[in-house]
This record gives C-alpha cells, structure tokens and sequence, in this order.
C-alpha cells in the first residue's frame, strides 16, 4: 500500500492540502485491503475508508483514496475493485466512505458497499466495483457487481450493492438459485450497475439462470433496485420461479431486467419449464412489484400443467411473461402446453392453469384464468391441450383448449373440459365447455374437443365428439356447454332499471 500527502500555500493565500492512498493485492485463497486516508486544513478535514476483501482460487483487491480541501472546496474519491475465480465457494467484498466537514461544523457523508458471490462445482467468478467522487455540492458515483457459477446438481450466484449520500442513493440486490435432482447442469448469473451524477439516477438488475438434465428441475430468482432521487418511481422488485418434475429429461429457464432511469422504469421477467417423459409437472410464476411514493402496483403470472401418460414421448411446458415499458404499457403472458399419449390400455391425462392479475396499477386492477382437463381410456390415447391468457393494460384475452383421443376394443371414453375466466375492471366474462364421447364395442374409435377463447372482446366456443365402430357393440355421445360472458356492470344497471 502507498500513502503520499502534501500541502501548499495557493495564489489567493489558502492553504491546501491532499492525499493520496493506494493499494493492491493478489493471492490463491484470499486478498485483503484495508486503506484509509484523510487530512484537515483549520476546522476543515475529510476522511476516507477503502476496504475490500475477496475470497476463491484466484483473488485480486484493488484500492485507490484521493482527498484534497483547498479554502472551502473539499472533494474527495474513493475507488474499490474486488475480483475472484474458482471452483466452489467465492465472495468479493466491498466497504469503503468518505465524511468532511466544513468551516461551520456541517458535515457531509457517502457510502459505497458492494458484495458478490457465488456457489458451483464447476465454476464460480465474482466481481464488485465502486467509485465515489464527492465535494460538498456534488455526488457523482458508479457502481457494477457480477456474480456467475456453474455447478453440477446446484448452482447459485448473488449481489448486493449500494451507493450515495444522505437522500441521493441507489441500492441493487439480487439472487439466482437452481438445483437438479440428478447432477445435471446449472448455471445461474446476477449482474447490477448503477450510476448517480448530480440529482440523476440510473439503476440496473439482471438475472440469468438455466437448469436441465434428466429428473427433477428448479430455478428461483428475486432481485431488488432501489433509487431515493426517482420522482414517480422509488422501487422494482421482480422474482421468478419454476419447477419442473418427470420421469424424463426437464429444463428450466430464467431471464429478467429490471431499470430505473430518470423518473420511469422498466420490468421483464421470462421464466419458463418443460419436462419430457411418460409422467410430467410444470410449475412456473413470475411477478414485478413497482413501488413508489404515490401507489404500490403488482404485476403477476402463474401456470402449471400436469400430465400422465405411458409413451416416453409424452410432454408438457409452461411459460410466464410480465412486463411494464418506462410508458407504462403492461404485458403479461402465461401459456401451457402438453401431450399425454398412452398404448397397451392404460389411461392417458392431462390438466392446465394459467393466471394473470394486475393490482394497483393506475388505479386499475384486472384478472384472468384459463383451465383445461382432458382425460382418455382404450388401447391407445392421446389427450393435447393449450391454453394461455394474456394482459396487454387494454384488455384481457385467453384460450383453453383441450382435445382427446381414444382407441381400441371394449369400453373406452374421452372427456374434455375447457374453462375460461376474465375480469377487468369489474367486468367479467366467463364460459365453461365440457364434453364426454364413450363407446363399448370392437374397433372403436372415440374422441371429444373442448375449445373456448375471448380474443378482443371476441367469443369463440368449440365442443366436438365423435364415435365411430366398425364391429358390434353400442356407443354413446354427451356433451354439455355453459357458456357466460357477462358484464357485470350493465347487468347491475338493468336490475334496477326493471325494479322502477
């Protein structure tokens, strides 16, 4: 570490003085710096403090303190840097300030924090960076942590960060976890940079990760970015999480950016889940929560599908999108699909869910759900379904749709059942399908569809069943549909319009 201080007497007769202090370090195991560096001219003085610390196979440490106080100007930068690469656990860890005080005994403190971490058997990296540049007027500071890793069965990366002074601050967190049940590939990653010149504000968060390999699949993530300065936005918080559960090959999927800048923000979350194998369950979720001094507003989507069947070849995936532009346009997307297929006389199934709400969000709140459940039995079956719903701020779509098949001799069926649900602004519309075709007799082929959909305020309702046998024995078709779209609001006014 190297420490250089000087003073001088200036053309107008101040005196001045500043300092210097730097330091690096380098190791296999760990890297420490602890360096501080301050001064006073009278009554005048500013201090600094620059500690970092990091932790792995390959370990840097940088720090760097300038402090200078010329009349009444006292300015002072603080740069810190931690880096690490290794296998298994690596932490890079930073802490550091300034404080100064002027002629009245007023006194003026920033902060600069930063931790980044990681955990993969594989491969793990860690990186934090700050700079603080202060002076009794102004604040300017920049900020940047990363953290990866790579892991077989397990991976998980984090980062928490911050800077400012008094009410001009920014903070950033985030965190990504995933496991596989049988040693498959994880990888997770969590970056965050964040800038503050003067009274503006820009703040970053992003959230990566992927989990796969054969059995059961999981990723979780939630992340946090924070700006004080932000004039209609304070806080973005967004989370995603999946589960994907078969008896064959899964994957799960994470993406998510969140940013601050100005006085808007920005929020996407992508989380998704697959699996492939004769029994399958798909969970996914995702949300943003956007929080401010006038209103809190949440934004979420869900889904699972769950289906079981005995082809190997049998599937099913789960999507979620949430979104919120800096124009406040509001988009979500949660969209099921699956196929369940059977042989040798066993039964084949498949069930979906997909959710979407929005509360809170300029003064409006609005919903929706779509359902299918699907069912088959005979030799040979084969049930497929899809459905989605969709928020784009405007208006609310969706689609269920559900379709099965059966095959063979003696007693066989199918059943579908398609459910619809939207609600905006108290106004609802809802519609349920559901049919059944059965049949007992040689080489008979049976089969059903449920369909219903609401595309723009337009209605689609679909229900089908065929039977169909070539060799004796009875058969039979039942189908049933109820169907509601009604709008809650006129129906209230034309009660009362009847009553008078």
């Amino acid at each position: 570490m190297q420490q250089q201080m000087g003073m001088e007497i200036t053309s107008d007769g101040n005196v001045a003085m500043n300092v210097t202090s730097n330091g690096n370090a380098t190791g296999a195991g760990s890297s420490n710096i602890d360096t501080s560096a301050g001064g006073n001219v009278g009554n005048t003085n500013v201090d600094n403090v620059a500690n970092v610390m990091s932790i792995g196979d390959s370990a840097k440490s940088y720090s760097d303190i300038f402090a200078a106080v010329e009349g009444e100007k006292i300015t002072s930068n603080v740069m810190q840097q931690g880096k690490v690469v290794g296998q298994g656990a690596t932490l890079s860890n930073v802490n550091g300030g300034s404080s100064m005080q002027n002629r009245n005994g007023e006194r003026k403190n920033g902060f600069s924090f930063g931790n980044a971490g990681g955990t993969g058997s594989i491969n793990t990296e860690a990186e934090v960076q700050t700079q603080q540049a202060m002076s009794w007027d102004q604040l300017m500071a920049r900020l940047m942590a990363s953290a990866s890793a790579s892991g077989a069965g397990s991976a998980q990366s984090n980062v928490d960060l911050g800077t400012g002074s008094g009410d001009n601050n920014i903070t950033i967190s985030g965190l990504v976890s995933g496991l596989n049940s049988n040693q498959g590939t994880v990888n997770t990653l969590v970056k965050g940079n964040g800038i503050i010149n003067g009274t503006d504000q820009n703040v970053v968060g992003t959230m990566y990760g992927i989990s796969s390999g054969k059995g059961n699949s999981t990723l979780v993530g939630a992340s946090s970015i924070v700006s004080n300065q932000s004039s209609s936005l304070g806080e973005i918080q967004a989370f995603g999480n999946s589960n994907a559960y078969s008896s064959g090959n899964t994957s799960v999927n994470l993406m998510s950016n969140t940013n601050i800048e100005s006085d808007s923000g920005l929020g996407v979350v992508h989380i998704d889940g697959e699996g492939q194998g004769t029994d399958n369950y798909i969970v996914a979720s995702n949300g943003l929560k956007f929080v401010n001094s006038n209103n809190d507003a949440a934004f979420m989507g869900s889904g699972n599908v769950r289906g079981s069947g005995s082809d190997e070849n049998s599937k099913a995936s789960q999507s979620v999108d949430t979104a919120v532009d800096p124009s406040g346009v509001v988009k979500i997307i949660a969209q099921s699909d699956g196929q369940s297929i059977s042989h040798d006389g066993k039964n084949a199934s498949l069930t979906f869910n997909d959710n979407g709400l929005v509360g809170g969000w300029r003064n409006s709140s609005f919903s929706g759900f779509a359902n299918g459940v699907g069912s088959a039995s005979g030799k040979d079956t084969n049930v497929t379904g899809q459905g989605f719903v969709l928020m784009d701020g405007a208006s609310t779509n969706g689609n269920s749709s559900m379709q099965a098949f059966g095959t063979g001799t003696g007693q066989i069926s199918a059943d579908t059942k398609a459910v619809l649900n939207v609600v905006e602004n108290g106004v609802q519309r809802n519609g349920t399908v559901n049919g059944i075709a059965a049949a007992d007799g040689n080489n008979t082929n049976v089969q059903s569809l449920s369909l219903i959909s609401n595309l723009d305020g337009f209605e689609t309702v679909n229900n089908y069943q065929k039977v169909s046998s070539s060799g004796a024995g009875s058969s039979s078709v039942s189908a049933s549909s109820s169907t509601i779209f009604k709008r809650k609001k006129r129906f209230a006014v034309l009660s009362n319009m009847l009553k008078q």
